[in-house]
């Protein structure tokens, strides 16, 4: 199982901005520890699937509010990766698809989100 580093999360926001053409300079608001005891909680839950980590990832990423700017992109562009890395990939390929579900996420549960997930991802094809 691969899970995405404190440098991955970083760089995420760094490139969602970027791509996002955001006007915000990346800056991080918490400490690095507190991103990689997101991710540390997520591994705890790998028993759980996949698709359960990545909602985690996408609910907690976006609740810690690490960046300055673009904290629900950046958890979207992890949940992705995460995803990728391990085998599936979101049937979502445009931001701007997901935008509105994301920027409500706070609102959701880990279910909601997972549902989510499960109906807008598929297994990577052979």
């Amino acid at each position: 199982m691969w899970y995405p580093s404190v440098e991955d999360v970083v760089y995420s926001n760094f490139t969602a901005l970027s791509l996002g053409g955001d006007k915000h300079p990346h800056r991080l608001r918490r400490s690095r520890d507190s991103i990689q005891v997101v991710l540390d909680r997520v591994k705890e839950t790998e028993g759980q699937g996949i698709t359960y980590q990545a909602a985690m990832l996408l609910k907690e990423i976006v609740g810690l509010h690490a960046f300055a700017s673009g904290n629900h992109r950046t958890a979207f562009v992890v949940a992705c990766l995460f995803l990728m890395r391990n085998g599936r990939r979101m049937r979502i390929e445009r931001f701007g698809d997901a935008y509105a579900f994301i920027t409500d996420v706070e609102t959701k549960n880990l279910t909601q989100i997972q549902e989510w997930i499960e109906r807008g991802s598929a297994e990577e094809p052979e």
